[in-house]
């Protein structure tokens, strides 16, 4: 793609026979501005519109009358509607005033809008007998056409195309209703209106992009690298600021060398070994810019007056499909205010789900405080959440407390295990979610207040309502949004980054040197056998172990063995007792057969249920089948 083509907006216009026609005659007036897709078509339940979108990647759609609603409640691209003005009504029913003194007007009339005042002047202004008919979607013109055909001799129609190309097939002389004027306008506003949404797009991704991290270097680069943003940070670090000549930034390395992907590269700036990461900006699939972070190779800096250690337990750390769906959903779900609600096993990342929440919501500023629902004791609920005055009661501290939910005003409120919240502290908590409002122990005022609540469970809530165990209209307060993150053993692609993450942060954290990449080919074979029952914690605890053992004997690598004493539990099922190995293999028969019957023989859905391969599946099948548990070829 040039760079001319970059900066033009791709329009798609959507229509039919005659609207084409008058599209057609008119745009090549704007070629300078956007390419134009023409379709002819004719919007209905039956077409597959979003497989066009995904062809085309239009940054707007056009239409006209019916066509125009349908897609405009169907796609997420902006649509803009053909208008039709007084003076095209005039001039279309002029033309077919020399056809014949009695007209049949069809117009879309959208639901609930108001209808125009020249309509009942126009057959004494034009000496004209005027019946007029209106529809809403293209079924009831169709409809309303052939009512009229059947109830009176046509001899002239005015209308949109849908309809001219109707009474065309019934030899019914027709005038389309548009003009090429209002041809004109509905392409220029189709333009303006993809411009304006991706100038939104690119701002709300800026800022997004900003606010993922105010403690490391920030800059924000155009297509050509021209610096246009820069955090405090990196102004105050690096003494850089937005419209610094090249020359001035060639100590920092900003190359995209694959532009639309994401790159990250270690680089020197000023003698300080950096993790760059170069983020493309990308709207439509055309990239805008870049956002290049910086992130220091070691945990600390010796030469600085703040060593702040990094908050290493709130990396997101992920490489799978599965997982990347999530974190787009987890961002997407932020920019609305409704509470959101997290699900996913102990240790699969809930806390880390919900800083993306917070990093990409419009609370991003304000803080994250979260709430340990199955903590806190009855008698101490009221005053931990709502906060208290001095001297609400005997022994509350002086001057008052401020409360975790007026903590979290203008921020997110982050329930961590809501599931565990006992029945009298549940409803207390929807009464403050209902209502926004929460009255400090011993005050006579109420403080209203702003922000966005994301809940965390790792039980399945809807049956908790079901035992009377959690009250429902908590629940559908909770449940506006909701995510549910797969365990570690469903996504194995995402054991490799996170192993080569925190082993890369542990060795700094202890300062220890060790062969990186010979520990990992120990490792990396036996983490994917292994079931993770405690996820993605676990997996960061063995992780410290391994380091932490490194450090302690002194040793570039680890001898077999010695994996075997640090991490006992990758061995376990490398144990001889037979009866336990009985066991095991009857325990995983067993699940195979009931996954085969939950998941109707679906394999790839058993497998990624199970957290093994299509081929290891395979070969237990076919195990099975030779065992005393046979299984029906249709199973297989």
């Amino acid at each position: 793609m040039n760079s001319h083509d970059t900066h033009k907006t791709r329009v798609l216009i959507i229509g039919y026979r005659k609207f084409s026609e008058l599209i057609n005659a008119v745009m090549h007036e704007f070629a300078d501005q956007a390419d134009i897709t023409l379709v002819e078509s004719v919007a209905s339940e039956k077409m597959e519109y979003h497989s066009l979108i995904e062809k085309h990647r239009p940054d707007a759609v056009a239409s006209a009358g019916s066509n125009a609603a349908y897609l405009a409640s169907t796609l997420t691209v902006p649509v803009t509607s053909q208008g039709v003005s007084d003076t095209d009504v005039i001039e279309a029913l002029s033309k077919a005033r020399n056809i014949s003194r009695e007209i049949h007007l069809f117009t879309y009339q959208a639901k609930n809008s108001i209808r125009s005042r020249l309509m009942p002047a126009l057959e004494a202004l034009l000496d004209i007998t005027l019946i007029q008919h209106s529809y809403v979607t293209a079924g009831e013109a169709a409809e309303c056409f052939m009512l009229a055909q059947a109830a009176d001799d046509m001899k002239a129609v005015v209308g949109p195309s849908y309809i001219c190309n109707l009474a065309e097939q019934q030899q019914v002389p027709a005038i389309l209703v548009y003009s090429k004027e209002s041809a004109r306008t509905l392409i220029q506003e189709s333009i303006d209106k993809a411009r304006r949404t991706a100038a939104d797009s690119f701002q709300l991704q800026l800022r997004a992009a900003l606010m993922h991290d105010p403690h490391e270097p920030l800059l924000v680069c155009d297509a050509s690298l021209n610096l246009i943003e820069v955090n405090d940070v990196a102004q105050k670090l690096w003494r850089v600021k937005a419209g610094d000549n090249r020359l001035a930034l060639e100590r920092l390395n900003l190359i995209a060398d694959s532009p639309g992907q994401d790159v990250e590269r270690l680089v020197v700036v000023d003698g300080d070994n950096w993790y760059q990461q170069a983020c493309a900006i990308e709207v439509n699939g055309r990239t805008l810019g870049y956002v290049f972070r910086f992130m220091p190779q070691r945990a600390y800096r010796p030469d600085s007056d703040q060593n702040v250690e990094p908050d290493v337990q709130n990396q997101f750390v992920i490489s799978s499909p599965r997982m990347q769906n999530v974190a787009n959903l987890a961002r997407t779900y932020g920019l609305s205010g409704g509470a959101v609600l997290v699900e996913g096993e102990s240790g699969t990342g809930k806390e880390h789900i919900t800083h993306e929440i917070h990093r990409y919501s419009n609370y991003a500023t304000g803080n994250l405080v979260a709430v340990n629902c199955g903590s806190i004791p009855n008698e101490l609920f009221e005053s931990e959440l709502f906060g208290y005055v001095d001297g609400a009661f005997t022994g509350s501290r002086r001057g008052g407390h401020q409360g975790l939910i007026e903590q979290a005003n203008n921020g997110v409120l982050y329930l961590d295990e809501v599931g565990e919240m006992p029945l009298a502290q549940q409803a207390k908590l929807l009464r403050v979610l209902q209502e926004k409002r929460i009255r400090p122990l011993g005050s006579t005022r109420e403080l209203h207040l702003d922000f966005k609540v994301v809940a965390a469970t790792n039980m399945d809530l809807r049956q908790a309502v079901d035992q009377g165990r959690f009250r429902d209209d908590l629940f559908y307060r909770l449940n506006v949004f909701s995510l549910k993150i797969p365990p570690l053993r469903q996504r194995r692609e995402d054991i490799s980054a996170i192993a080569r993450y925190y082993l890369n942060d542990y060795r700094q954290r202890y300062r220890v040197d060790f062969n990186q990449a010979s520990l990992l080919s120990a490792v990396l074979p036996l983490f994917e056998c292994y079931a993770w029952p405690g996820n993605v914690r676990e997996l960061q605890n063995f992780i410290e172990r391994l380091v932490v053992n490194c450090a302690a004997a002194g040793m570039a690598t680890l001898e077999h063995n010695r994996l075997r004493e640090i991490l006992p539990e990758l061995f376990v099922e490398e144990k001889t007792d037979a009866a336990s190995t009985g066991e095991l293999k009857s325990q995983e028969e067993k699940a195979i057969i009931n996954a085969m019957a939950r998941f109707d023989n679906d394999k790839n859905q058993v497998a990624d249920y199970l957290g093994i391969s299509a081929t290891t599946l395979w070969r237990r099948l076919k195990d099975i089948n030779a065992s005393n548990h046979p299984i029906s070829k249709a199973q297989q």
